[in-house]
């Protein structure tokens, strides 16, 4: 790394109570490499340590990390050892801020790019095991969940395509549909959607029929899974279109 810029933050020294342990947090939850030993670290434009000798820092300065995503940040986050301080909120519509506290207890922030509203299609289908296999065989999609009941699937680590048992209901009902009817076991589905509540207004401002009103998935105190909210509406032409907040919005603490 060459040499910082006059006034630049180039060294930062990271308060520890276990070096192991701080050091394997960093290089899991933000891919800084770390040294357990020495303690030294690289990370994006830094180096730094981590010391037993400084006291964690609940107050005073914040040190506010980027992320790509924030869902799989707070994941990581969690398993590593850290605590999430409750759930990301949006920062004048331009990034997702989240705080949590490292394992010595040091608080810090992940900030994340708000994304564009992107289609994420799911399907209902006979048997969901077969299609995931299906669709990795003949499209190269990988899984990101697995089950009898439903799948995720993915594409260069994008979602791309959802699968549902059709005649499985979990908090939403079955989604089927009768024989015949308009979509009838198709959803339209656009997550990453920044603005929800602003998407919940506009749907009432415009008369959309409301399928499942504003809702958490999955339900407060069920855990994370997507950790996001969700509303269903119905189109013009009678197909279910559903919009999903960013997945890990709603984020909630272990045990609901």
């Amino acid at each position: 790394m060459t040499h910082p810029s006059p006034g630049q933050i180039g060294y930062l020294q990271l308060p520890a109570r276990d070096v192991a342990r701080s050091a394997a947090f960093y290089a899991a939850v933000f891919g800084w490499s770390a040294d357990a030993g020495s303690g030294g670290f690289t990370a994006p434009g830094m180096i730094g340590q981590f010391s037993t000798d400084l006291a964690p820092a609940a107050g005073g300065p914040v040190l506010w990390i980027c992320v790509d995503r924030m869902e799989p940040a707070l994941a990581r986050v969690a398993e590593a050892g850290g605590t999430v301080r409750g759930r990301p909120w949006l920062d004048g519509g331009e990034r997702w801020l989240a705080e949590a506290d490292d394992p010595a207890g040091t608080r810090i922030g992940l900030v994340a790019e708000v994304r564009v509203a992107q289609p994420q299609p799911l399907i209902a289908v006979r048997d969901v095991e077969a299609s995931s296999r299906w669709y990795q065989e003949v499209l190269g999609f990988t899984s990101d969940h697995g089950g009898p009941e439903y799948e995720r699937l993915l594409a260069g680590g994008v979602l791309v395509l959802q699968l549902h048992q059709r005649e499985v209901g979990h908090h939403h009902g079955r989604i089927g549909g009768a024989d015949g009817a308009p979509g009838a076991g198709m959803l339209l589905w656009f997550g990453e959607v920044a603005d929800f509540d602003g998407v919940v207004e506009r749907a009432g401002r415009v008369g959309a029929p409301v399928t499942l009103p504003p809702h958490r998935n999955p339900p407060e105190g069920g855990g994370n899974g997507p950790g996001h909210r969700e509303i269903w509406i119905t189109d013009p032409d009678g197909y279910t279109v559903v919009v999903a907040s960013p997945d890990g919005e709603a984020w909630e603490p272990a045990g609901g």
